[in-house]
């Protein structure tokens, strides 16, 4: 019985969670209200705040939930390597499965458009991103101290921001394909953009050259 009361309360969640991407897509941040999450949902407006506090809850909920759904997903196809060609196939599977799954790519267009986020709230959902963020930047990090160790970096590169510039690149390019600034493909664009990137730190005449 305390199982099947669990299943319903995780079905409800879900069902809340499902809602407010909806509405967030659709409305925005600001004119999304509970009542009509709580409507698309078919609950209450009491059923919606039981699950979560404000709308800044809601949203980190869907950043971890989306996330970590698409992580379990990829991870058996998701290179085990550490080269830099490794590194580019990982973020074209990424590109790859926004383009794919609709759904994924409307969070990730909601999550684009910022511009009317509170310093509050962007402060809740960045807590929140840094799960995504740090994952990202820890596969980074370990191909280019794979590759440096292997003398295959440029000298001069710094293999401390560069992590940052290389998920700063990838993050444009999702946004500009999905704020619909270019006509590409993002498999396309992540590829071109990130080979241009990680060839041209790349030593000349090394292994991965």
């Amino acid at each position: 019985m305390a199982r099947k009361c669990k299943e319903d309360a995780e079905k409800t969640r879900q069902a809340v969670l499902e809602s407010a991407l909806d509405v967030f897509s659709e409305k925005g941040f600001a004119k999304a209200t509970f009542d009509e999450i709580a409507a698309r949902a078919g609950f209450t407006k009491g059923a919606v705040y039981w699950y979560f506090r404000n709308k800044a809850d809601l949203v980190a909920a869907l950043i971890n939930e989306y996330v970590e759904r698409k992580r379990t997903e990829l991870a058996p196809v998701v290179p085990e390597g550490n080269s830099l060609d490794d590194l580019l196939n990982y973020f074209v599977l990424w590109a790859g499965a926004s383009e794919r799954d609709q759904r994924f790519s409307r969070f990730n267009r909601f999550m684009a458009c910022q511009m009317e986020w509170s310093e509050a709230v962007i402060d809740r959902v960045d807590k929140a991103r840094a799960l995504t963020k740090n994952h990202h930047l820890e596969k980074i990090n370990a191909v280019l101290i794979e590759a440096k160790n292997k003398g295959e970096l440029r000298d001069d590169v710094d293999i401390e921001i560069m992590p940052h510039v290389i998920m700063s690149t990838y993050m444009g390019i999702i946004f500009s394909v999905l704020s619909k600034r270019v006509n590409f493909s993002m498999v396309e664009m992540v590829h071109s953009g990130l080979k241009a990137l990680l060839d041209g730190i790349k030593k000349e005449g090394g292994k991965n050259a």
